[in-house]
């Protein structure tokens, strides 16, 4: 049934999650609506803004439907909501604060087309709103000590072959799955509720068999940090570190969870180390906070670890042979490079001011990319 969804598309359910991100919505729509089909249908899906976004969405553009819930439920539980009240064959995931160039909507959908065997997402290229030469997310690789990195972040965009390729996972910032695949492999986890759940559904994803396409051609402009503020706040950094940890346990076989377990622990005590010799006590402590949400929550994990390697597929070491994971050291020099480049950053004063993002608002507040 998934092959034939993968065959065939017709409509698509454009999903753009908003959290009192009107400031965005302009860029976002006008740039999706130029390029939908009759048969596409474009939503506007709230979690609960106070800002006026869905009365602003209701006048200007009268063709977006809306789906309303009350309170803000994360990224993944209000996707997952979402996914479940449309009816279209495919869905694409879409950050609010974002602008999309011709052709992204018909390269997602070309990559599902396009593609042999079962492929449960495809992902866009995505490059800086304020500065179109850099790199974002040009796909992803999944890392050992869990979570995942963005191939290519902050270096200069070039013409890279324009094929699709498989990657360990794409962002949940431009994503097109079928929508059948998704409700099938549980959607994204909510206990997640925002950072790392796109990682943790490509994950599980192929474990079970199916593939993840990056696509090239699709393209888009995120203004990255717009909603959430620096990279280091501590709501951030306790939500990676405690979804870090999750994908770690859940999908990793045995013998490479006892392993990861003991790098993730030196990765742990140098990071704190660092933080507290840059008196940054609060960042810090939300590093602590995320370990010690997944203690108490310990038990769920396993459970949920049972159901993933009941389904399991694939060896790691699959991920591994095929560039999908980075390896340890793979994944610690990236570590580092952010580092360098974080403090490059602050150095100068941060982002520049045709780099800097337009906005502290809280378009995705803590739920968005």
């Amino acid at each position: 049934m998934a092959r034939d969804i993968i065959q065939t598309p017709r409509a698509a359910a454009i999903l753009v999650l908003n959290y009192n991100g009107k400031i965005h919505l302009d860029d976002c729509f006008r740039s999706v609506l130029a390029q939908t089909g009759p048969q596409d249908q474009v939503y506007l899906v709230d979690n609960g803004s106070t800002d006026g976004s869905v009365e602003y969405v209701k006048e200007r553009y009268p063709a977006v439907r809306r789906i309303l819930f009350e309170r803000n439920l994360g990224f993944a539980e209000a996707y997952n909501r979402a996914v479940r009240i449309v009816e279209e064959e495919l869905v694409v995931f879409l950050n609010n604060d974002v602008e999309v160039e011709e052709g992204w909507l018909s390269g997602l959908k070309s990559g599902l087309e396009g593609s042999t065997g079962q492929v449960a997402a495809c992902g866009s290229k995505i490059l800086f709103y304020n500065s179109r030469g850099l790199v974002n997310h040009a796909g992803g690789k999944l890392t050992r000590i869990g979570g995942g990195i963005d191939l290519g972040f902050m270096t200069c965009s070039i013409q890279e072959e324009y094929h699709e390729r498989c990657v360990g996972c794409v962002s949940g910032a431009s994503m097109i799955v079928p929508r059948s695949v998704f409700l099938s492999l549980g959607g994204f986890d909510p206990d997640f509720f925002a950072y790392f759940e796109d990682v943790d559904y490509c994950w599980r994803a192929w474990l079970v068999g199916f593939r993840v396409l990056y696509v090239p051609s699709s393209i888009m402009y995120h203004k990255f940090s717009a909603t959430m503020g620096p990279l280091l706040t501590p709501e951030r950094v306790f939500l990676g570190e405690r979804n870090r940890l999750q994908t770690m346990l859940e999908n990793l076989e045995l013998h490479n969870v006892v392993a990861a377990v003991v790098v993730s622990s030196v990765f742990l005590v140098s990071r704190l180390a660092a933080f507290l010799t840059q008196r940054r006590l609060r960042v810090a402590l939300a590093i602590l906070r995320g370990n010690w949400w997944v203690l108490r929550h310990f038990p769920g994990i396993i459970l949920k670890r049972r159901r993933v390697q009941r389904s399991r597929r694939l060896r790691d070491n699959f991920f591994l042979t095929h560039g999908l994971m980075t390896t340890y050291l793979e994944g610690f020099r990236e570590f580092a490079r952010l580092r360098r480049l974080e403090r490059d950053l602050n150095r100068i004063g941060g982002w520049s001011q045709q780099d800097r993002p337009r906005a502290r608002d809280s378009s995705r507040s803590r739920q968005n990319k």
